[in-house]
């Protein structure tokens, strides 16, 4: 009984992944906004130097989703855009924490330095 189904949802999937375009759900220039919004938070936690690869990752396809709008191929541009946001936004993160390991580590360092013991 349950065969049938998962033959016929295997045969929707095939038939989804069939059609060689990819679904566009929006304003392509309003994802590319988004993505290039992510790049600058990105830099802005320090990705430059913290997060480098993946803000590259960002940049890069955040050029081919440019590249694609100016060769009309708008759901091409929004997998792209899509697609530098979630890096930039992964590349600020591992900025973020390597800032806060950085600040743990000179925390601890600051409390080693305190003399144990209690008052004289």
């Amino acid at each position: 009984m349950r065969r049938p189904f998962w033959a016929l949802l295997g045969a929707a999937a095939v038939a989804a992944c069939a059609t060689g375009t990819f679904p566009q759900t929006g304003d392509v220039n309003t994802f590319v906004a988004a993505a290039e919004r992510a790049v600058s938070d990105a830099r802005a936690a320090g990705a430059d130097s913290l997060a480098a690869a993946p803000l590259r990752d960002a940049m890069t396809k955040l050029e081919s989703a440019r590249s694609d709008i100016r060769a009309q191929r708008a759901d091409r541009a929004e997998l792209s855009a899509r697609e530098a946001a979630a890096d930039a936004r992964y590349a600020r993160s591992m900025a973020m924490r390597a800032a806060a390991e950085r600040s743990r580590s000179d925390a601890e360092t600051a409390l080693q330095a305190i003399p144990s013991g209690g008052n004289p």
